[in-house]
Parts: structure tokens; C-alpha cells; sequence
């Protein structure tokens, strides 16, 4: 009887011993799982973190990469010249004319044999005539369109350049003498200038026509030399009265004609004329040579009022 006691005591101690085991595991399990889920991300399907969503922002950063990458260019094939035709060559595109033409010339010139050679002459020709047949209708385009030629504007035969130059130096020399007592010329001068009494003998005919010419050598005023920066001689420049402000007009031997074409432009510019039109005459505006003239094509086009 004691026995059997004894062994029911054994069994339930043994009984009581597992159930606190397990369930000492299971408190400690319990405190991993709640200390790792609240120190680590939430994440999954049933916390916070969206993977359609991140897939999503994969899938358009790729994308964009793929965007930025440089697209390999595939360069076009190049046929037997043979298998081209000749109308098709002459309305080609004139960047693909252009690849083939050189796909030749290179082939020539690589291996110049009479194959090699007698097609890129072929080809030559059909580029040459590609370039006559637009000068051809250039010509009948000027023709009938004077306006977009500049014949009128630079004579090319004697009597028409003859005019030309008087109309160009009777303007000069009347905007010369309509404002010889707003400038001054300085020239810059020193006693190993070989070329400053060359200079100086030229300015003599200016003077003549009221051109005020202050001389000044360099070695006697060296302050004048840093103030404009002169660096060789002679060297002429003009020196508006009005305001002070004053431009270069030659470094070097000039002529008198280079000079007074110089004065003008100086002036222009020193009054606020734009570099653009400065060096463009009255008998000039409104002609081929006026940048501020637009062609038929803008210049005939009504311009509609109120932005409509």
C-alpha cells in the first residue's frame, strides 16, 4: 500500500514539474516574441508596410533608369551602291546622302581599287548635281524674288562698285565734318616708332577737313600710357568731348579712308547705336544689308492687331 502511494507521489511531482516547465518556456517565448515585434519594423500584410506599393516604386525606378541610359544608336545600312537608284539618291535626305557618300569615300580611300574608286565617283556625281540643281533654282528664285539677293546692294560689275564707294565716303565725310567738334583724335606716338611720322603724315589730310589731333608720346607721358593702355605705336584713338568716353580706332599704320570709316563707327557706337547696325549706312537701311530689315516673306505679312 505504501509502494503504491509512493509511486502516485512520484507521478504527480513528475506531472506538476512538466506543466511548470512549459509553461516557464512559454512566458519566456512570450517575452522575445513581444520585445523583437516592439523593437523591430512592422511590416507585412497585417502591419504597416505596403510591398504592392514597393514593388510599384521598383518597377517606375527602373524605368527611369532605363530613361536615362543612352539609346545605342543603330547605325543605317549601308547597300551596294547598285541597289540604290538614281532619283531615289537625288530626293534622299541629305544626312543619309551624306553617310553614304562618306561610306564610300572611305572605302576608296582604304582600298583604292577601280571598284572602290569608280563608285565613289558615281556618287560624287550624284552630290555634285544634288548641289547644281539647288544652285539652278536659287538662281531662278532670285530672279523672280530680287529682294533675297544682295546684287542691288554690292555691285559686282566697275560702274556699280565706283558708286557705291562714292555714296559710302560722301556719308562718311558729311557725318565727319556734322560732328568734328564733339571728338578728338589722340595719337600715340615714341622716338623709336618707325612707322609714327608714316601715321602722322596721313592725319595731316584729317586735319585739313576739321579734325581735331592731339599728339602724345608715350616716353614724355607714361601716365597717358597706363590710362589707355597703350601698348604699341603708333595707336590712334577717338575721345568723345561730351561725355569722356573714347574707343579705339587703329593700332598700326592706317589709311585715311580706313580711319575716317573707323571715326564713324566710334561715334555710333559711343551714342548708343547698336553693333549690330553701327557699320550699316542710310543708303544701306531697309536693303539686303540691314539686319533689322526682315525678308518678303515676314516683311509683306500683315501684322494682326490686339494678338489675334
Amino acid at each position: 500500500m505504501s509502494r503504491r502511494i509512493f509511486t502516485i507521489n512520484v507521478i504527480v511531482l513528475f506531472l506538476l514539474f512538466s506543466v511548470s516547465f512549459v509553461y516557464a518556456e512559454d512566458k519566456k517565448e512570450e517575452t522575445v516574441t513581444q520585445r523583437y515585434y516592439r523593437n523591430s519594423e512592422k511590416e507585412g500584410w497585417w502591419w504597416y508596410k505596403d510591398y504592392v506599393k514597393e514593388k510599384k516604386e521598383e518597377k517606375k525606378k527602373e524605368t527611369e533608369q532605363a530613361k536615362e541610359e543612352p539609346r545605342k544608336e543603330t547605325k543605317p545600312e549601308i547597300k551596294p551602291l547598285t541597289e540604290y537608284t538614281f532619283e531615289e539618291l537625288m530626293k534622299m535626305h541629305p544626312d543619309e546622302l551624306s553617310k553614304i557618300y562618306d561610306h564610300y569615300l572611305k572605302l576608296a580611300v582604304q582600298n583604292p581599287s577601280e571598284e572602290n574608286v569608280y563608285n565613289f565617283y558615281n556618287i560624287q556625281d550624284v552630290v555634285r548635281k544634288k548641289a547644281l540643281a539647288f544652285a539652278k533654282v536659287s538662281g531662278y528664285v532670285w530672279q523672280k524674288y530680287p529682294d533675297l539677293t544682295t546684287e542691288k546692294d554690292v555691285p559686282i560689275v566697275g560702274p556699280g562698285i565706283v558708286q557705291t564707294t562714292k555714296l559710302t565716303m560722301n556719308e562718311i565725310q558729311s557725318y565727319i565734318k556734322s560732328v568734328n567738334q564733339d571728338f578728338g583724335l589722340i595719337v600715340f606716338i615714341s622716338p623709336t616708332c618707325h612707322y609714327c611720322e608714316t601715321q602722322l603724315g596721313i592725319l595731316k589730310y584729317a586735319e585739313s577737313d576739321g579734325v581735331q589731333i592731339k599728339t602724345v608720346d608715350i616716353t614724355k607721358n607714361p601716365q597717358a600710357q597706363v590710362k589707355f593702355g597703350i601698348t604699341t605705336t603708333p595707336t590712334i584713338i577717338l575721345v568723345d568731348r561730351t561725355t569722356g568716353q573714347y574707343m579705339p580706332i587703329s593700332a598700326g599704320v592706317m589709311s585715311l579712308e580706313d580711319i575716317y570709316i573707323r571715326i564713324v563707327r566710334a561715334m555710333k557706337l559711343l551714342r548708343g547705336e547698336s553693333p549690330e547696325q553701327y557699320a550699316t549706312y542710310e543708303y544701306q537701311k531697309g536693303g539686303g544689308l540691314d539686319v533689322t530689315t526682315p525678308p518678303p516673306l515676314w516683311k509683306d505679312k500683315k501684322v494682326n492687331k490686339g494678338g489675334k
